[in-house]
């Protein structure tokens, strides 16, 4: 507790200075934690964090966070690889004949058989960053200050 004046003006500088590391460090916990939880719901629509059928080896998607600012810092969580694929439906549509490339296909291969072209019926979107953010929403202003609450609690000595 503070004795004099000097004492009260030197614990609030101390406040000031834990609050704006405070700041940052709560919304990076709650940034991490619904990153996270995007990861999870993720994961469990593709099972392996990859897209089958999408490249030769599947392609990789996930989520990820960057700090932005200092003074009034904001996390923005994106997306990453193809995420729309599964994130949203897709219409119907035809998908042509591969043209040139290597091996100079001139066919489509659905289930093993060669055809022309193809039809695809479109798919319904299983929405997994929508749902792990909806999970994650409710925890992340807790989170944001019980981080700012021991900041203040430290700088004040309680």
């Amino acid at each position: 507790m503070a004795r004099d004046l000097a004492d009260l003006a030197a614990s609030a500088g101390a406040a000031a200075a834990a609050l704006k590391v405070a700041q940052k460090v709560g919304v990076r916990k709650a940034a991490l934690m619904t990153t996270n939880e995007i990861r999870g719901t993720i994961r469990s629509a593709t099972g392996d964090m990859r897209l089958s059928g999408v490249g030769k080896r599947g392609a990789r998607v996930g989520a990820k966070f960057d700090i932005k600012g200092s003074t009034n810092p904001t996390a923005l969580i994106t997306a990453t690889g193809p995420m729309q694929l599964i994130e949203r439906d897709t219409s119907p549509h035809r998908i042509p004949r591969a043209r040139g490339g290597r091996a100079r296909r001139r066919y489509v291969v659905v289930d093993g058989h060669p055809y022309a072209s193809a039809n695809h019926p479109g798919t319904r979107g299983k929405r997994p960053f929508g749902k792990g953010v909806a999970k994650a929403a409710p925890h992340t202003g807790a989170i944001f200050q019980r981080e700012i609450r021991s900041a203040i609690d430290r700088a004040w000595g309680l």
